[in-house]
């Protein structure tokens, strides 16, 4: 199961699989959550219902 990030700082995305960076389909950050969502998916990585948000 993977959790999708929002990276305050940079407006990324990231997906963190067991407290690390995950690769999904050859990338690690995405513009938006929608698209970190889709990639997951497309891997059938199953996703957490929240987006964990750091601080800027």
């Amino acid at each position: 199961m993977v959790r999708i990030v929002s990276l305050g700082r940079t407006g990324l995305y990231v997906v963190m699989r067991g407290g690390e960076l995950a690769t999904l389909a050859g990338r690690c950050y995405w513009q938006d959550a929608s698209q970190a969502r889709d990639a997951a998916r497309r891997e059938n990585v199953p996703i957490c219902d929240g987006v964990l948000r750091t601080l800027p």
